[in-house]
């Protein structure tokens, strides 16, 4: 899969029946339908201000260069199994929350992926991951590994799913295949928000702390849907 350029979005999820869904499920969905539309004006006003290259410098083993090219693996495979999962659920929530993370970190992704252009840097470093957080690597939320094989893979990116995992998301079906993508996805979530939250801390440039605090704020919001879906699946 190309983690740098947005691939296309999928059709936009079926219409609801009127009177077919819990108020909780209703919530739910405002919730998530909130953080979409705030998230994706603050990118693309991001994007907007920052379209010209960048004024200073970046350092090409610094936290802003590293953080631009570890989301865009950890957003891809995000991408990935929101895609899975929505091709085969038949959950109209799993399907909705899947379409708003496949199109929204895509669109991260190109922003990611225009910064290192925009910097003249490299799409792939030779730093391993997350090695731009320092301490900050080993620190933050523990994954607890599970009879899949584990939320952290053998390049040392946190949160993400090995590939036993992966192979699980496809081949599972029905509410199994519900149940794993929202256990996989709020690990992933998670990993993601730690990674984000370094940024915040360990960038040098004020577009990569604001874009990064934006990851922070959306994929919380995020997991606590995804937490509450999970208890009623």
């Amino acid at each position: 899969m190309d983690i740098g350029r947005p691939t296309s979005a999928p059709e936009e999820p079926e219409a609801r029946k009127p009177g077919t869904r819990p108020h909780r499920s209703k919530r739910l969905w405002i919730v998530f339908a909130t953080v979409v539309v705030l998230t994706a004006g603050a990118f693309f006003a991001i994007g907007r201000l920052t379209a010209v290259p960048a004024p200073v410098q970046v350092n090409d083993a610094g936290a802003d260069a590293g953080f631009a090219r570890d989301m865009q693996t950890h957003h891809a495979q995000a991408v990935e199994m929101a895609l899975l999962i929505r091709d085969k659920s038949a959950n109209p929530e799993i399907r909705a929350i899947a379409y708003d993370i496949a199109t929204s970190q895509q669109q991260q992704n190109g922003q990611l992926f225009a910064w290192l252009q925009d910097w003249g840097l490299r799409q792939a470093g030779t730093a391993p991951p997350r090695a731009w957080m320092g301490a900050d690597a080993g620190a933050g939320h523990t994954m607890t590994p599970d009879a899949g094989g584990g939320m952290e893979n053998a390049g040392g990116m946190a949160g993400m799913a090995s590939a036993e995992q992966m192979q699980a998301l496809r081949q599972a079906s029905g509410a199994e295949a519900d149940r794993l993508f929202t256990d996989m996805m709020i690990r992933h979530h998670q990993a993601g928000v730690d990674m984000a939250k370094a940024a915040v801390r360990l960038a040098e440039t004020s577009k990569v702390r604001d874009f990064a605090a934006r990851i922070v704020d959306a994929q919380t919001a995020e997991i606590t849907a995804l937490q509450e879906l999970r208890g009623r699946l």
